[in-house]
């Protein structure tokens, strides 16, 4: 399943909800079933199928409520992905569940909020588990983020997914966005953690994050920045061999970083760094040009999401946000910039409006350049 970026919606939600969730490039959703709403949830994935919409079903079960709903109805459908279930042991019921689907994925939790103590299998050994992000305060979602990729979840899902009723709801919905897109950019390499072959927490005095070497000789690095500091010498307590070489994965492009190999260690000079960063170490050029098209790809999906979150933010705050200084002049030259396409532009700027608004919270202030 690689790196599910999801949102949960309740028992009756429609096609608009699932089409919403899809605009906000959020690729699963996590949807109650029952015995009275099986028929419609079947409706649901098989009319996305139909439409050939890209996105993946996670039915949600709770304790022996599961024996109520025919599975044989939903079983094999080309847009389940698998089952969450909560407060169920029973092997023998899980293993049914698992036979439903291609690869049998099936979560299952006892606790109160799903997902944070969520596992493969039955028995809670295991280290797969998705964040269950709260879609609460707007300036807590960034936080939650970082908290879920540094403690090492295999998922994200965002505990609701917000309409644009009301400008609360329409600057949440933009937010998810916004980070649903990053999600995206880093999910080809966030997939790959679970094969790594060492990994292990690091921390020096100017940050703290983890590192894991992956096949081919490849080493990925998810950092947060301790303090504000405009460039990071990072320490590797490793030497790459010849031909590796330093990407910053990030929008609005990949950026190749300066590396030194220094006896058994290897440095690598970081520039602005932001709330979380990626680092990839790699000397496969093929797999470079991917992520560079993917980066390049998403970009104007990751302005459009900045550029609509400064957008709703400024409705939503009113007077606060005009207090900024110079806060008209920056919002119309950042929406010239999005008017001309220059997408790399358009994003920087409204990114760093949001810095300056707060919308990331209070790790903002010391963490994040710009």
């Amino acid at each position: 399943m690689g790196f599910p970026i999801a949102t949960t919606l309740s028992h009756e939600a429609t096609l608009k909800d699932v089409e919403r969730a899809i605009q906000h490039w959020l690729d699963t959703v996590v949807l109650p079933v029952n015995q009275n709403n099986w028929r419609k949830v079947r409706e649901l994935m098989s009319t996305s199928h139909e439409n050939g919409w890209s996105v993946r079903f996670v039915l949600w079960v709770k304790g022996q409520q599961v024996k109520s709903v025919p599975l044989h109805r939903i079983a094999n459908h080309p847009c389940l992905e698998g089952w969450m279930v909560q407060d169920v042991s029973d092997p023998v019921l899980i293993a049914m569940l698992r036979a439903t689907t291609e690869l049998g994925h099936v979560w299952s939790w006892g606790r109160e909020i799903p997902f944070t103590h969520g596992v493969l299998s039955h028995q809670p050994v295991s280290q797969h588990w998705w964040a269950w992000i709260t879609v609460g305060e707007i300036e807590n979602l960034a936080g939650q983020i970082v908290k879920a990729l540094l403690s090492g979840a295999e998922g994200i899902c965002f505990s609701s997914l917000p309409t644009e009723d009301t400008p609360l709801e329409c600057e949440r919905l933009k937010a998810i966005g916004f980070f649903a897109v990053h999600l995206r950019l880093w999910k080809p390499l966030l997939s790959e953690r679970p094969n790594f072959s060492e990994a292990w927490e690091w921390k020096t005095e100017e940050v703290s994050g983890w590192v894991w070497s992956l096949e081919g000789e490849e080493t990925l690095c998810l950092f947060s920045p301790l303090s504000f500091s405009p460039t990071l010498w990072l320490k590797f307590p490793f030497a790459v061999r010849e031909g590796v070489r330093a990407y910053s994965v990030q929008f609005p492009a990949l950026v190749r970083l300066p590396l030194q190999r220094k006896g058994n260690n290897t440095l690598v000079k970081f520039s602005e760094p932001k709330l979380i960063n990626m680092v990839w170490l790699t000397s496969d050029m093929e797999r470079v040009q991917r992520m560079h098209h993917i980066a390049n790809e998403l970009a104007p999906k990751a302005m459009q999401f900045a550029v609509q979150w400064v957008l709703a933010r400024r409705e939503r705050l009113g007077e606060k946000f005009q207090a900024i200084p110079g806060i008209d002049d920056r919002v119309w030259s950042m929406l010239q910039k999005a008017k001309r396409r220059q997408f790399s532009y358009g994003y920087i700027e409204a990114y760093e409006i949001l810095s300056a608004s707060g919308a990331f919270g209070s790790l903002a202030a010391s963490a994040v350049s710009g």
